[in-house]
């Protein structure tokens, strides 16, 4: 059975990826930052028929995202699939919004996601086989105004996948981001289970670096 890290795993986006990739066998570790989202969607995923299990993280703590994928692979053995979905929104104006939040912000939606992708590719570099998915953001593309840093953060995020997908292909190491480009709302083009197909589908094909969602 292949391991799958969902690191972000919300009621949304999270919750359907973690679905998606059990539903294909996957045994999925969830990782959110309190026990009460994760108790959440580990029941929901588990009413489902989904192999999964919730391990606290907060994706801002280099300490926490090292621990989760020690104990996974201690657990499973490897890690086959990283998928890193965590950020925060927090809306102000770019004249009034202080460094500490774009910093706060940066290490979520940045730095998490390149730490998380240095500890699990030595390990796929070795075995010549492996995946790591990103969560992208229009924004990346066309800066919100009143969401400057996610704005950066996404545009960050961005160019940190395509270098990891760069650097690692010639290894066998598939890197690759689905960026969407609009309000992820259930019933719409972003619904969230249209999210999470295009992720797999992503994993599956591994022949596009980049796949944007929009709402038209």
């Amino acid at each position: 059975m292949k391991t799958v890290i969902v690191i972000g795993a919300g009621p949304g986006n999270g919750y359907e990826i973690s679905k998606r990739f059990g539903q294909e066998g996957f045994q999925v570790v969830c990782a959110a930052r309190t026990q009460e989202t994760l108790a959440a969607v580990i029941t929901e995923l588990k009413e489902e028929g989904v192999e999964a299990v919730g391990v606290e993280c907060d994706a801002s703590r280099k300490a926490d995202i090292a621990s989760l994928i020690e104990w996974t692979e201690e657990q499973y053995g490897q890690v086959d699939v990283l998928v890193y979905n965590a950020s925060i929104l927090h809306q102000a104006s770019v004249l009034e919004v202080s460094a500490e939040q774009i910093t706060k912000e940066f290490e979520i939606d940045v730095l998490g996601a390149l730490h998380a992708a240095q500890l699990v590719a030595p390990s796929m570099q070795e075995r010549k086989d492996g995946a790591i998915l990103i969560t992208g953001g229009g924004a990346a593309m066309q800066a919100i105004k009143s969401l400057p840093g996610l704005s950066i953060g996404k545009a960050g995020v961005r160019q940190v996948t395509h270098m990891l997908h760069d650097t690692l292909k010639e290894d066998g190491v598939y890197v690759g981001t689905v960026t969407i480009a609009g309000e992820v709302k259930r019933g719409t083009a972003l619904d969230p289970k249209n999210v999470a197909e295009a992720f797999y589908q992503l994993y599956t094909n591994r022949n596009e670096v980049e796949t944007v969602l929009s709402a038209d």
